[in-house]
């Protein structure tokens, strides 16, 4: 158990002087059971997580809280909060989320991190065989290092990021989406400045009929290689759906399940990892 404890904080320490800090926040269960091959069909309260674009799909008011048990360990706290509000057919949905992670052990706060985002997505086109959305995110990031043996406070530091999304539909059948993540390059601290990540996410989805959708997507970190996804929904039962995925760069396997009763829904996923433990995700949602 300590190795593995100190295998896992290792990947997270010198994920974060890579540029890895606040990277792979994926809060939806239900996008996480289909390996995150979500960008061309998001279209609920997490939309902004993968493109928020995919804002303007939603109709109705949402809120959603997640929490992730991430490589089934116990120091790692990860959970999400948010909700979107449709404003008018013209203008869009607008979105608010917050998000919370950090890394504890031993009575010690190692590393805490909060995100707080502000999304827009409206329709540029929008009729009955195509249609055409945009979307961006405003980050507030917020990070906090503890403190260190001799207890000497390791200093704490925020910024800005934004994204940009793209998503496309042609007769409800095939859809495309992009999602550009921190293309300003924001930076966090001063002296010793951390790059945060920036992706570019593009990818399609088909629904041969209602109630089925496949989807691949292309994942591509820069500095890294690029990850391919891909993910399936059935709905079984009216209130029933099963998720499956798979994805490569490192090669992992997810599935997950959805019960969806009156205005309320509840998710839950599994992604393996090739060397880590297992992540399980748990979500909630609730329309009006």
């Amino acid at each position: 158990m300590k190795t593995k404890i100190i295998l896992i904080l290792l990947i997270f320490s010198s994920s974060a002087f890579a540029g890895g800090a606040f990277a792979d926040r994926y809060p939806s269960a239900r996008a996480t059971a289909m390996s995150n091959s979500f960008v061309a069909v998001a279209n609920d309260v997490w939309a902004a997580y993968y493109n928020p674009a995919g804002l303007s799909n939603i109709e109705n008011y949402q809120t959603g809280l997640s929490y992730q048990k991430l490589f089934s360990a116990s120091f790692f706290t990860s959970v999400f909060a948010s909700a979107v509000v449709p404003v008018s057919p013209e203008y869009g949905t607008v979105g608010i989320a917050v998000e919370s992670f950090g890394v504890k052990y031993g009575g010690n706060t190692l590393n805490q991190e909060y995100v707080a985002t502000f999304s827009h997505g409206f329709y540029l086109l929008n009729d009955i065989h195509t249609t055409l959305a945009i979307g961006y995110n405003i980050k507030y990031y917020q990070m906090s290092l503890g403190e260190s043996v001799g207890g000497l406070d390791l200093g704490s530091g925020s910024t800005l990021g934004m994204d940009f999304g793209i998503q496309a539909s042609i007769y409800k059948r095939t859809y495309l989406g992009m999602y550009v993540y921190n293309f300003n390059s924001p930076t966090l601290g001063v002296d010793t400045a951390v790059e945060l990540p920036r992706r570019v996410v593009i990818g399609a989805a088909y629904r041969p009929y209602t109630g089925l959708t496949t989807s691949l997507t292309m994942n591509k970190m820069l500095e890294f290689d690029t990850e391919i996804e891909a993910g399936f929904e059935f709905k079984l039962l009216e209130m029933l759906s099963l998720r499956f995925g798979a994805s490569s760069n490192p090669n992992r396997f997810s599935a997950g399940l959805g019960i969806e009763f009156q205005s309320i829904q509840f998710d839950y996923a599994f992604r393996s990892h090739p060397i880590l433990a297992e992540t399980h995700t748990f979500g909630f949602m609730y329309s009006w």
